[in-house]
């Protein structure tokens, strides 16, 4: 239990200009906070419900200093700049990281933006403070070159800002659930106390292999597209690119003038959509388009090398219920999510002196997740068994006993069946799905073959094809504003409910009926109208159930981290983790006990999902490579 009397608040204004800033370029979150420009103007300190106090230069490290952290929560919006500051900065580390930013999208997820000012509004709390200073005003000057009645503004709407947060925090803890708070804190704990080291040579090795990763993407795309690097390139030409191949470019208004322009960016949500197109030549043109306008790879293998220079820990940014479903995303403009298994850019992750990485990783959870909520008895008797799961599907689909040996391509069409089929994808999605080689080697197959594999595994799988409709049912009732139960979930006005308190949330959910009497549902997200039916609606209820199992999970791995009698200097920690797999860092001298103790863990499920037959791989190193 929180009491608000042990809460610290803190907001610090920092020194920026236009070549040092969060925005620029070369800056992420870690590297702005370390590089030697760094500088504190100013930082609101508000102690329980005592008012903001504003501090500068000495006064300010004395102040915070004098705080007994190991007693504290530090609170803020969005904790892990404000954490990282006092940590790297400071050498302060609080009894709990607490943060407005995730617990607002946790309990917001559909909003465009979890401002401070917009969170405020929400609540009715009044925006940020007016009045402030311009952005123009403090750009490129230091605390000291701004004039007295400059300074004064700036710490005014320092302290209101702190305020803000405080006020926000109150009403928030009112309905977060507790056992989400600590998962917050693991999160920020990530960034601020970093444990993974790097090896620079093979992460230089990365980043030359992304910037060839890079051409080929570009080149596969002007093949198939027939077309050049300057039609990836150019909104005009790229447009006529897209036309070729039957596809209208999105659009979108914008925010600049009001006016309808392309939206052709990674930014751009209809745009990303075309990756999972079922015409495999359009993801091709748009992996190109996305190659040639983004060097994402490249960045990330240099943001590493950045953030791992002088031997410093490297700082894993995560954002907490970066997805509807509560998924983490990345941050810091530096997603370990993203990191291939086995890449070099992944191998070049490495345990402290002494340490080991050990990886936990859930065996196809979400496959597992989605046959227990539909109840469907022979895949659940597979898993339970630890049989073969895409053996089984696939000899339902060929009509012959298919075994990994003697039928890998079988197997393999049973495995993309097993996890692409189970909320609605049709024959096209599947053979672009299967084309593109998305979950492993490309395999071309005609549409009526890969329409006839989808009919098989629905006969197979009607308990699956059921709950699709039942899910449909549950949107009519949300719809209508029932409530009511089934499992694991319920539901009410607003959406969809988990065991651990958090919901799936479909604001302005609506029935429209088109001219052909057509019904589909759509809810608002992010400003933007979006379609709703069963099979999707499974997919987020699969994808959350699996994401709160597992999030216990970390829970539990917590708790015995906090159990172990460590040495000096030793760590026992999450380090990060990766949708359906936790990566810890532990000493060497633990690592068969802490893996044997975690492969315990990611078997065990939930008492609300206690029949659930779970598995999990992974092993350790002394680099991430599990």
């Amino acid at each position: 239990m929180i009491k608000l009397s042990d809460v610290v608040t803190v907001d610090f204004e920092t020194f920026f200009s236009t070549e040092y800033s969060l925005r620029a370029k070369k800056y992420n979150t870690s590297s702005y906070i370390r590089d030697e420009l760094f500088e504190v103007m100013c930082v609101s300190i508000k102690e329980g419900r005592k008012p903001s106090k504003c501090y500068t230069g000495d006064a300010a490290r004395a102040k915070l200093q004098s705080i007994d952290w190991s007693k504290k929560y530090l609170l803020a919006h969005n904790t892990a700049f404000d954490g990282a500051i006092l940590a790297w900065h400071y050498g302060i580390v609080p009894k709990m990281y607490l943060d407005t930013l995730s617990m607002s999208r946790g309990l917001h997820a559909e909003y465009a933006s979890k401002s401070l000012g917009e969170i405020g509004q929400l609540y009715g709390l009044g925006d940020k403070l007016e009045g402030g200073l311009a952005l123009n005003e403090v750009k490129g000057k230091h605390f000291y070159e701004l004039l007295p009645e400059q300074r004064q503004r700036l710490m005014n709407y320092c302290r209101r800002d702190n305020e803000l947060c405080f006020e926000i925090f109150e009403k928030q803890l009112e309905v977060f659930p507790d056992d989400e708070m600590r998962l917050i804190d693991m999160t920020i704990r990530m960034f601020t106390q970093p444990v993974f080291m790097l090896n620079v040579p093979l992460c230089e090795e990365a980043l030359d292999e992304a910037t060839r990763e890079r051409e080929t993407g570009i080149a596969l795309a002007c093949h198939y597209g027939k077309c050049d690097e300057k039609d990836l390139t150019s909104n005009v030409r790229f447009v006529e690119v897209l036309k070729r191949l039957g596809v209208d470019a999105p659009t979108k208004k914008s925010k600049y003038n009001g006016e309808i322009t392309y939206a052709l960016s990674e930014s751009d949500e209809e745009f990303v959509a075309l990756l999972e197109h079922e015409n495999p030549d359009v993801v091709r043109v748009v992996n190109g388009r996305l190659a040639a306008k983004s060097t994402i790879n490249e960045t990330r293998a240099a943001r590493l090398l950045q953030a791992g220079c002088d031997k410093q820990a490297v700082p894993v940014g995560l954002n907490y219920y970066g997805a509807k479903t509560g998924r983490w995303s990345g941050a810091n403009k530096l997603n370990f999510q993203n990191f291939p298994r086995e890449s070099k850019l992944r191998r070049a992750i490495v345990a402290p002196k002494d340490h080991v990485i050990v990886v936990a990783d859930s065996s196809q959870i979400e496959a597992r997740m989605v046959n227990f909520i539909a109840d469907n008895k022979p895949m659940l008797e597979v898993f339970a068994s630890k049989g073969d799961p895409y053996s089984h599907t696939a000899t339902a689909i060929y009509g012959f006993p298919v075994n990994k040996k003697d039928h890998p391509e079988e197997r393999f069409v049973g495995k993309v069946a097993t996890l692409g089929l189970g909320y609605g994808m049709g024959g096209r999605k599947f053979q672009s799905t299967l084309a593109l080689g998305i979950m492993g080697p490309p395999i071309q197959k005609e549409l009526n073959e890969c329409e006839l594999i989808v009919r098989k595994f629905r006969k197979a799988n009607e308990p699956i094809v059921q709950y699709w409709a039942f899910m449909n049912g549950v949107l009519a009732r949300i719809f209508k504003g029932e409530r009511g139960e089934h499992g694991p979930i319920s539901w009410d006005h607003d959406g969809i409910w988990l065991p651990n308190g958090m919901g799936i949330l479909y604001p302005g959910l609506k029935l429209e009926t088109d001219q052909d009497g057509n019904q589909t549902f759509k809810y608002f997200s992010k400003n933007v109208w979006k379609k709703l039916y069963g099979g999707l609606t499974t997919e987020n209820a699969t994808q959350a159930l699996a994401g709160v199992v597992i999030r216990q999970q970390m829970l539990w791995v917590d708790d015995y981290f906090r159990s172990l009698s460590l040495r000096k200097n030793e760590i026992a920690r999450i380090a990060t983790m990766t949708h359906d797999e936790i990566v810890t860092v532990v000493p060497k001298r633990l690592a068969e006990k802490v893996q044997d103790k975690l492969f315990s863990i990611m078997r065990t499920p939930p008492e609300w999902c206690e029949s659930l037959p779970l598995d999990c791989e992974g092993g350790f190193a002394e680099n991430y490579s599990k």
